[in-house]
């Protein structure tokens, strides 16, 4: 990466920086860059792609509608308001 390169992300990204700020961005990045580099030597042949990080499985349970139909009544009847089976409650947005 060349110095006009930083220069321009720095344009870019509107930041006014010091001289001694930008060398040390520079060095940094190329810290950064050489490290990533590192990942072009790691050997993938023959490596399947994980899709998840462990071979764990949800334990799922069936759905079940449980309606009591007694406790919906009682919490109808101690609303403030209601609206034939429904609770009616003030609109959010006036």
């Amino acid at each position: 990466m060349e110095k006009s390169e930083i220069e321009h992300l720095l344009n870019l990204a509107r930041l006014n920086l010091t001289n001694q700020e930008k060398e040390k961005i520079y060095d940094d990045l190329l810290r950064i860059l050489d490290y990533v580099n590192q990942l072009n030597e790691v050997k993938i042949e023959n490596i399947e792609p994980m899709a998840g990080g462990t071979h764990l499985v949800n334990v799922l349970r069936p759905d079940e509608v449980k309606f009591d139909a007694s406790l919906s009544e009682e919490l109808l009847n101690q609303a403030p308001k209601t609206n034939n089976d429904f609770i009616q409650v003030p609109p959010i947005f006036t």
